[in-house]
């Protein structure tokens, strides 16, 4: 399909070389708009001569009770990569973080993380950069303890009881906020939980404020993403199955900042408290109708194969091939690991795509609708 090919995600390199000149130049112009504190990789270098500017000790407040900071924390291990993106934000290089999953283009860290760390002169050929642990579903708590840390950060995480019991005997440590499930933290929530916990509240709301100017800018540079209707799904032929990204996943979080609504058809799914997806009945795939269907899958081989499977190509957007199949890792995580970081390269580089995606489904269902509007006034 034509239409697919152009829509479907480019690699990182096509990404970095298609960007928008003057998208980024107003993105940029974005970023420098306050100047307490900036977004992107810049936000590192700016933030990095501001130190601390509240006393300690700081209490924090979590999941799982609360944390005090006796003073300020030199030796800083984030759980998630979120976590180190907003330490690094706010001019701080931690001195441990997990390394990205493997597919991430073959790179143990996400570019914006890498231009953060650069910009603070902690490149990963310095002496100065973080010691990287083996990414896990489970957190390598004894590669924690091995860095002598004084603050653990697993704001945006999925940390257990027991894991937090067995790091905060290491150091103190700070789980996901109580009014949020695993990995349901917002990248503000966590901005601002990490800013207070470094002392730098007063930064990391600026922080907040320059990376919500970046995403207004986005919506505003690309009209057709305000009112536009998303799904947020992740598809699999092998089983065939369709999981859908709820309301509070971090994917749908940003789509709505950039001026999405969430589908009909999204959000008649029952969802259980603090999910972040669940599964989309197959039966339904019919009306799974959008403007936007934002589809992350595993690379070319998975989107050819839910192209002719039967029940998956009953979804509109994949039967007229206005699809956005995201197959490049980096891209996806850019939503999905949200962050003061992440976000101006997604605006950057993956925002073109999605605007791509809701014309293309516009101007399919316009010309469809075309025929039906000329044989009724004849």
């Amino acid at each position: 399909m034509a239409d697919s090919a152009r829509i479907r995600q480019l690699s990182r390199r096509s990404l970095l070389a298609g960007a928008a000149a003057a998208g980024a130049a107003a993105l940029l112009a974005a970023c420098a708009s306050d100047g307490s504190s900036t977004a992107g990789p810049s936000a590192a270098a700016g933030n990095a001569s501001q130190g601390a500017t509240e006393s300690f000790p700081i209490t924090i407040a979590h999941t799982y009770g609360s944390t005090t900071i006796a003073a300020e924390p030199t030796r800083i291990v984030a759980i998630s990569t979120v976590d180190a993106d907003v330490v690094i934000s706010l001019g701080v290089v931690p001195i441990g973080m997990p390394a990205v999953a493997a597919g991430a283009d073959g790179e143990d860290a996400y570019p914006w993380t890498t231009a953060g760390l650069e910009a603070l002169g902690a490149g990963w050929d310095t002496a100065a950069a973080p010691t990287l642990y083996g990414a896990a579903d489970a957190v390598d708590v004894d590669a924690v303890a091995a860095l002598e840390p004084d603050l653990i950060l697993g704001v945006h995480s999925g940390m257990s009881e027991d894991e937090y019991t067995r790091l905060s005997a290491v150091a103190p440590t700070l789980a996901y906020p109580a009014d949020a499930s695993a990995y349901e933290a917002t990248w503000e929530a966590v901005t601002i939980t990490v800013g207070g916990a470094l002392g730098r509240s007063a930064a990391a709301e600026a922080l907040v404020n320059t990376t919500t100017d970046v995403l207004t800018t986005a919506r505003t540079l690309n009209p057709s993403l305000s009112g536009a209707s998303y799904a947020a799904v992740a598809l699999d032929a092998s089983g065939p199955s369709i999981t859908m990204f709820t309301e509070v996943d971090t994917r749908s979080q940003v789509l709505q900042q950039l001026g999405l609504t969430r589908a009909p058809a999204a959000q008649s799914v029952e969802e259980a408290a603090g999910a972040v997806a669940v599964n989309y009945p197959l039966s339904e795939a019919a009306q799974l109708e959008a403007d936007l269907l934002w589809a992350q899958v595993d690379g070319d081989d998975a989107v050819e194969a839910i192209e002719v499977d039967p029940r998956l190509a009953e979804i509109p957007a994949v039967a007229n091939g206005t699809a956005l199949f995201v197959t490049d890792e980096v891209a996806a995580m850019s939503l999905a690991a949200a962050s003061p970081l992440s976000l101006p390269w997604c605006c950057e580089n993956h925002v073109p795509d999605v605007v791509a995606a809701i014309e293309a489904s516009r101007a399919t269902a316009s010309a469809a609708a075309t025929p039906v509007a000329s044989a009724t006034a004849s």
